[in-house]
């Protein structure tokens, strides 16, 4: 179903919508959507969750006293989730950028080029689907399963990165749409293992994780 609304979305709407776009979005818009969209950056959250994780572990080996009411053990595993929804969202987006090929909107703006390139062929054929948006629904998607009560401020800060996204030109809302899809599914499918209680792997540096404990 998913599948079909997307298809549906490529074939009628991404491109009017782009073309709406860009006669009606004014260069001040332009810059305030340039800013919010920094927050796409996959280094905006991996840099803090890695220091948190490394932090948290050597907390949890030397008894150190943790400075809040969670914990040594759920910052370590809730660092290690975000880093991990972060890598498997960013290979599957990797890949489909190069699978799929696809232009992105300054080839429909400069040149009329709406389509798909051929396999590899890297930019400006690297539209579908955004990095920046599945990095930043990565970032919500587990904060709002770390801190349920605060999901939509989370998640509405991903929605305006995905947005300045299609404001700025860089992507067609099929490739928002899809990158935000793969983020909440790599976080739901990665959450019960990486918080399970019953899991020890997570405590464990990343050279110890299929090691015997």
């Amino acid at each position: 179903m998913i599948a079909l609304l997307l298809l549906a979305c490529a074939l009628w709407i991404d491109r009017p919508l782009t073309l709406w776009i860009h006669g009606h979005v004014s260069p001040t818009l332009d810059r305030v959507f340039d800013y919010i969209g920094l927050m796409g950056d996959a280094e905006f959250s991996l840099v803090p969750a890695l220091l948190l994780y490394i932090w948290s572990l050597n907390g949890l080996a030397r008894g150190w006293h943790c400075p809040w009411q969670a914990g040594f053990e759920r910052s370590a595993r809730g660092a290690l989730l975000l880093m991990l929804t972060m890598a498997m969202g960013g290979v599957i987006t990797w890949l489909l950028k190069r699978l799929v090929s696809r232009a992105r909107p300054e080839e429909l703006l400069d040149h009329g080029i709406y389509g798909l390139g051929s396999w590899f062929s890297g930019g400006p054929y690297d539209s579908f689907p955004s990095s920046h948006t599945q990095a930043a629904f990565a970032t919500a998607a587990v904060l709002a399963i770390l801190a349920p009560r605060w999901r939509w401020p989370v998640l509405t800060l991903a929605a305006l990165v995905g947005l300045s996204r299609l404001i700025n030109r860089d992507h067609y809302l099929t490739d928002v749409l899809t990158a935000a899809t793969i983020a909440l599914c790599c976080a739901a499918f990665l959450a019960p293992r990486v918080l399970d209680s019953r899991a020890r792997w997570p405590l464990r540096a990343p050279w110890r994780w299929f090691s015997r404990p």
